[in-house]
């Protein structure tokens, strides 16, 4: 339970400015068709396992760029990159 709240407590600061749109535009919209395609958009963005997938991501992301920083660095020799793609695959 403390996982979910969490992860959503993460989307809700990354992206509360997209969800208030999409809130308002499923209040206010022009037509039954702009509201009805905003309010599904919305719940599909606020499910769980939407957001889960993009707390993973995030997290790869992460991983992945700190090993793209550290491979573009002139100094690595091959063992030392072959370890970090080591521990890179053991932290994904």
């Amino acid at each position: 339970m403390e996982f979910t709240l969490q992860i959503h407590l993460q989307f809700d600061k990354m992206y509360g400015a997209t969800c208030l749109v999409l809130e308002n535009i499923a209040l206010d919209g022009s037509t039954y068709s702009q509201r009805g395609d905003t309010t599904l958009s919305f719940k599909l963005l606020m499910s769980f396992d939407f957001t889960f997938i993009l707390h993973i991501m995030k997290n790869v992301m992460g991983i992945t760029d700190v090993l793209c920083q550290a491979l573009q660095q002139k100094s690595q020799d091959i063992l030392n990159a072959i370890h970090l793609v080591t521990t890179t695959k053991t932290l994904i």
